[in-house]
């Protein structure tokens, strides 16, 4: 009876254009397949010259929006907005969520909406099934991609859907209620046991969402000013490469580094080092300008940006590379320290 069962279903399967998958595999994907199938006029291509993603038409308290990730927007200016049928959608003011990576578009044109869960820890459970629906690799071709919900966080979800780059901005839908919990955002690997120290034999990769239903404030977006903070953003993290590079290097070559603050003070020393019109007694004050010059070079431009960036996605990273540049300057003070 149970084999019987089980060709039946196989060939229901077929018939409906599934590949067979044992009797638990099936089902999620099925789902995720008619989920997809009714998800799909509200799925949106975010297409610009600097980069692809994904995004959604949502229902928040009784009004549309265009919504997707910040990181997918931010430089990347005049990004079009455009459905799976190829038509364009012209949306209105544009706000920046606190506390978390999303953006939304007052939407201006006509196209069904997905519904935002509320309550998610309320609403839906660990182990629930989610769906991932976006433009994968930035390919054009929307796939579900299935999974489960193993996390609910304050401000995130946790799930296994193993969605990739272009997905960026797509909803996380809830299978069963079919309602938007989150919008897929990022990804981590850990490559060492958290306990042991040791490298995993695989590392371990976590993928989160944003939830819509925490977001208790938007930040009205004026664009020369939020373009504007993501170049300056952009220059203090190139620094940031920069000075990785530079502790990282054998040799200090001032013709690798193009940040001013970096290699005008390498140029100085190595011009003393080779004698450079300088006396040999002097070569060790070039040394302690150096470390210096490389400690103002950690926090001139973050505490400059500091009084400067009001953008609550942009402080965030602001504050990620304070932190990091603070063990750069620790490194600085310390080898000026050793010096006689």
């Amino acid at each position: 009876m149970k084999n019987l069962l089980r060709m039946v279903l196989a060939t229901a399967a077929l018939a409906a254009g599934y590949t067979w998958l044992p009797w638990r595999d099936w089902m999620p994907k099925a789902a995720g397949a008619q989920l997809s199938q009714e998800s799909m006029k509200s799925l949106v291509f975010v297409e610009g010259q600097h980069g692809k993603g994904s995004g959604f038409v949502c229902d928040i308290l009784g009004k549309k929006f265009v919504l997707t990730n910040q990181h997918v927007i931010a430089g990347n200016p005049g990004a079009k907005f455009t459905l799976i049928d190829q038509s364009p959608i012209r949306t209105g003011q544009a706000a920046a969520a606190v506390g978390h990576d999303i953006m939304s578009f007052a939407l201006l044109s006509d196209a069904k909406a997905l519904e935002m869960m509320t309550e998610v820890e309320k609403n839906a459970a660990i182990g629930d099934d989610v769906a991932v629906l976006g433009n994968s690799d930035g390919d054009r071709v929307i796939k579900p991609l299935m999974g489960k919900l193993v996390g609910i966080g304050p401000d995130r979800v946790e799930v296994t859907a193993e969605f990739v780059h272009g997905n960026s901005g797509s909803p996380i839908v809830h299978v069963k209620s079919g309602k938007v919990i989150g919008v897929a955002t990022f990804a981590t690997i850990r490559k060492l046991d958290s306990i042991t120290g040791t490298p995993k034999d695989q590392p371990e990769v976590k993928r989160f969402g944003f939830r819509l239903d925490s977001v208790r404030q938007w930040q009205p977006v004026n664009w020369p000013t939020y373009n504007a903070e993501f170049l300056t953003l952009e220059k203090i993290g190139s620094r940031t490469n920069e000075l990785i590079k530079l502790l990282t290097a054998r040799q200090f070559n001032p013709s690798g580094y193009s940040d001013p603050a970096i290699r005008g003070p390498l140029e100085r020393f190595a011009n003393a080092a080779k004698g450079g019109g300088l006396i040999k007694t002097d070569r060790l004050s070039a040394a302690k300008d150096l470390t210096v010059s490389l400690r103002n070079a950690c926090d001139a431009d973050i505490a400059q940006a500091q009084a400067q960036v009001r953008y609550d996605h942009f402080r965030q990273q602001l504050g990620d590379q304070q932190k990091l540049r603070a063990e750069f300057y620790k490194v600085f003070a310390e080898v000026r320290k050793r010096l006689p």
